[in-house]
């Protein structure tokens, strides 16, 4: 083990994910922080879904690009992060981040996507129950998803939940263009709040059952994502941008030691 201890491990194993705090340092923190709002003031006056960048809706219909946004500029998502936010990409594919992976995954790790996620002050939408896979129909559910909260991430701002051991239960049928699974097929007597401070990180398996609620703080609530794959998958968001060590193919291998899976890769 290289960065988890063998009871996180084990936690991680029995309910499909942990919590650790303070995997970012304070700097480190603020940095990415600075990065997203570069990119959010350059993006101020958006008043339209376009490309990786997805607006706040007055119905939080978040998927139906044709519903007005609650205000010009104000986002829920930027799809494909670490490809507009270099501090993002940063923290993604630095060594304590790949060790702490390994210790999860393996030892062969592919970047599968990324995202900033907003919950806006006085309102961010929910996300209804969902598991990460279903997105991902395509791609063996192997994926594992870090979710690193730049805000305090509370009940109160809308921080994730989670029911312990979902990921055992395989894929669940989804429902509706928001891909959701009806709350009547989970037993909601399982679900718990998963807070997490500034600076800490929630690793889950992509077939985990979890969902947010709307932010009736009056504080934001920042968080990026990353999902790694054990298998040399194309990227899903990368859509032929290049970054150094993303291969003609589509796939991003971050760390790779099996010979096996370099020849994939290649």
């Amino acid at each position: 083990m290289k960065h988890l201890n063998s009871r996180q491990f084990n936690q991680y194993q029995r309910d499909g994910f942990i919590v650790i705090d303070g995997f970012l340092s304070q700097e480190e923190v603020a940095c990415v922080k600075q990065g997203i709002d570069r990119v959010c003031k350059q993006n101020a006056d958006l008043t339209t879904d376009y490309s990786g960048f997805n607006l706040e809706k007055v119905n939080d219909e978040s998927f139906d690009s044709k519903v007005p946004p609650k205000q010009a500029g104000m986002l829920r998502k930027i799809q494909g992060a670490v490809f507009e936010v270099p501090a993002v990409k940063d923290v993604f594919v630095s060594m304590k981040m790949l060790d702490c992976m390994e210790d999860i995954m393996g030892s062969d790790i592919y970047y599968h996507s990324s995202k900033v996620m907003f919950k806006p002050a006085n309102g961010g939408a929910p996300k209804p129950w969902h598991q990460d896979a279903a997105y991902w129909k395509n791609y063996a559910s192997n994926q594992v998803t870090v979710w690193i909260a730049i805000d305090d991430a509370t009940e109160e701002n809308g921080c994730v939940w989670a029911i312990s051991g979902s990921h055992k239960l395989g894929l669940i049928p989804h429902v509706q263009k928001e891909l959701q699974v009806e709350e009547s097929k989970i037993d909601l007597s399982k679900a718990a709040p998963v807070p997490v401070m500034a600076g800490g990180l929630l690793i889950f398996h992509s077939l985990v059952l979890h969902m947010s609620k709307k932010n009736t703080s009056n504080k934001p609530r920042w968080a990026i994502i990353c999902d790694y794959d054990c298998l040399p998958n194309p990227s899903i968001d990368g859509h032929g941008r290049r970054l150094p060590g993303i291969l003609e193919n589509g796939v991003w291998p971050l760390r790779v030691k099996s010979s096996q899976a370099v020849a994939q890769a290649a």
